[in-house]
């Protein structure tokens, strides 16, 4: 079961420092996490405004990474890749392979709904 993401709380590298691909799998990742939190603030008490809030924030830099990046790498891939591999290592003990495969792959889709909707 995920707990609150204590590793979360560090902060990160500032995003100019690192890499485009690597800013995508700590969003990604970041991502995830915020959605697992959701889906047990669902279960328990009702989604919290914070939780949603920080889940749009993720989403929309998703995006924006995606409009950076998009004619250089494939960002779905990018996102799939080093998140899955960031939350391994983050939470490898306490989510198993398939959790983290789902987690990350909403993600994804998220992204490309959003995708598909301001493009059109």
């Amino acid at each position: 079961m995920l707990i609150a993401p204590t590793s979360l709380l560090a902060a990160p590298p500032q995003p100019s420092t690192l890499a485009l691909d690597e800013v995508i799998g700590e969003t990604a990742a970041d991502a995830a996490v915020v959605l697992a939190r959701a889906l047990r603030e669902f279960q328990n008490d009702g989604l919290s405004a914070r939780t949603r809030g920080h889940w749009s924030d993720l989403i929309a830099r998703l995006f924006e990474l995606w409009q950076a990046g998009a004619d250089r790498i494939d960002v779905y891939a990018m996102a799939r890749a080093r998140g899955t591999c960031l939350l391994q290592e983050r939470y490898g003990k306490d989510l198993d392979t398939r959790t983290i495969a789902v987690l990350v792959g909403a993600v994804v889709e998220a992204l490309r709904h959003v995708v598909r909707t301001e493009l059109n």
